[in-house]
């Protein structure tokens, strides 16, 4: 049954996303209001980036360490101006692929959620390591395992 899944069967296609020309406080804003971890970033609709709360966390903590610059104001810079805040080197899976190649790249490069995309880098989903153990989680109870 894993084998035939496939990715979109389980991905979430609702993301909350921000613009490339988007704060760094909106990013933060949505991933507390909406408690996620993660939030892909988009230009011209095109998947460029994903902008993490690990990544959010570091940069909060150096500018709390740095004198130079006003802590807060530099919260709402352009995610552009911030190119070091959006991983550029994600992984990502395509909607036909199968669980089975999602786990496998989740397990192996070590992430928590690969983005969905389309052959044109068009986002059109996100899967966590959360949506594949709810599926596996409901298999297990109804016996399919």
């Amino acid at each position: 049954m894993m084998i035939t899944t496939k990715v979109e069967d389980l991905m979430t296609k609702d993301v909350f996303t921000v613009n490339i020309e988007d704060t760094i406080k909106k990013a933060d804003d949505i991933m507390h209001q909406e408690h996620i971890k993660q939030v892909p970033v988009l230009e011209s609709g095109k998947l460029v980036g994903v902008i993490t709360e690990r990544k959010l966390m570091e940069y909060t903590l150096k500018k709390l360490y740095d004198a130079d610059e006003p802590f807060g104001e530099a919260g709402y810079n352009d995610i552009v101006d911030f190119e070091k805040i959006m991983s550029q080197s994600y992984f990502k899976i395509y909607p036909e692929d199968s669980i089975k190649k999602a786990v496998e790249i989740m397990a192996k490069k070590k992430v928590d959620y690969l983005p969905v995309v389309d052959w044109e880098n068009n986002l059109v989903g996100l899967i966590t390591n959360h949506d594949i153990l709810m599926f596996f989680h409901k298999n297990f109870i109804e016996g399919k395992f």
